[in-house]
């Protein structure tokens, strides 16, 4: 009975840990202006908490270049960790002109 319920535990603890997903968002306005005209997107992936898939892509200044922003109005973070944060995606998103 008591491998019975030890196995049940550590099965339910696997299937919980495997199957989850969040994501988190957070944004900061830099300045009183409109949210701006161009968008800029910058990307990367982490996994296993060791490897990333493109470096420090993902961040405000891949960003900017991507979206061709000079002047920053508004900044977007957005990381989603999959399977209990065996991988982890990275959003960094720039509004401006």
């Amino acid at each position: 009975m008591k491998k019975i319920f030890s196995f049940v535990a550590v099965a339910a603890f696997v299937v919980a840990g495997l199957s989850s997903c969040a994501t988190v968002n957070s944004g900061a306005s830099v300045t009183n202006t409109a949210i701006g005209q161009k968008v800029g997107e910058a990307k990367s992936s982490i996994i296993l908490g060791l490897w990333s898939s493109k470096g420090k892509e993902a961040n405000l200044k891949k960003a900017c270049e991507n979206g061709g922003i000079k002047k920053i109005n508004q900044v977007e973070y957005e990381t989603t960790a999959i399977l209990g944060g065996l991988l982890i995606n990275q959003t960094t998103r720039v509004y401006g002109e």
